[in-house]
């Protein structure tokens, strides 16, 4: 079988694994940071809008 392939799915789980632990780890900063990205995604969403709705 290809060695390359299962080095992709060992690493891929790795990194998934080192991900969860640091969403569990770093959740107090990662919430704060989600709480402030919601004014510029809203911001960037009504532009979206009014973009999409100019060119109709």
């Amino acid at each position: 079988m290809n060695v390359g392939k299962y080095f992709k799915i060992v690493m891929g789980l790795l990194l998934v694994t080192v991900g969860i632990y640091g969403c569990v780890y770093f959740w107090p900063h990662l919430w704060r940071l989600m709480k402030g990205a919601v004014g510029p995604f809203i911001v960037l969403v009504g532009l979206l809008v009014v973009a999409i709705a100019a060119l109709d």
